[in-house]
């Protein structure tokens, strides 16, 4: 199976702090892949460094067999927080500045998402409530035809129903070649759709195929992470 990211031997600091040591990993084509780990491990970190928002210090990634630059992040689609958009955005003129920054996005899909979602497109981000602009910020990362896509706390925030939604969204709108690696908190809430998860512990990253948790170990997902970081 084509693998979408290789990574080897990662590492990253910030003056004195490590926050990643020589972590490595593959992501293959049409997986979904839950990173999980207590807060200020390195997740958000690693996330960044996979999308060529921070640069590593040593180690190299592959994206789709090409040593990692700003030629071969166009296949890697991130979810930004609304932090990002400016005051005045509506999400109209949010949908076409993703445009104008990503060829291979796709307004009519975006604009169809806003249907889905209930959203107007005339409505004001910043003025939409917390799960609404959550909303938002995922239509405008799934509107990409992306290899990889990688979202940080999608459901933070968003009540029960919401989640469910949102996450059968995510799954129909992405193509069956792509890959989705999502860092979150909520894994009772997501685990019946990982199929791989990476733990990120001790400066450790400890992977694992989530059928194999689920049949071998005759554990949840959840119960797998509280086994493997309770010696925290």
């Amino acid at each position: 199976m084509k693998k979408i990211i290789e990574v080897e031997n990662l590492y990253k600091a910030f003056g004195r702090k490590k926050v990643l040591t020589n972590i490595s990993f593959s992501i293959e084509a049409g997986r979904i892949i839950g990173l999980l780990g207590e807060n200020g491990v390195g997740k958000t970190t690693l996330l960044k460094v996979l999308a060529d928002l921070y640069k590593p210090d040593k180690g190299h990634i592959w994206i789709i067999e090409e040593e990692s630059s700003i030629k071969t992040h166009k296949y890697i689609s991130y979810m930004i927080h609304t932090e990002q958009l400016s005051d005045w955005m509506t999400i109209q003129q949010a949908i076409y500045y993703f445009k104008d920054l990503f060829p291979d996005f796709d307004t009519k899909k975006a604009f169809l998402l806003c249907d889905i979602f209930q959203l107007s497109p005339k409505d004001k981000v910043k003025r939409l409530s917390k799960g609404n602009q959550e909303r938002v910020m995922l239509l405008l990362t799934i509107s990409r035809e992306a290899y990889l896509y990688i979202l940080d706390e999608p459901l933070e925030g968003l009540d029960i129903r919401m989640k469910k939604s949102m996450i059968e969204i995510l799954i129909s709108n992405i193509k069956e070649d792509a890959s989705i690696l999502i860092s979150t908190h909520m894994v009772r809430e997501m685990e019946e759709i990982f199929d791989e998860v990476m733990v990120l512990h001790n400066n450790q990253l400890i992977a694992a195929n989530a059928d194999d948790i689920r049949e071998q170990k005759q554990q949840s997902i959840e119960e797998f992470y509280l086994e493997v970081t309770k010696n925290a």
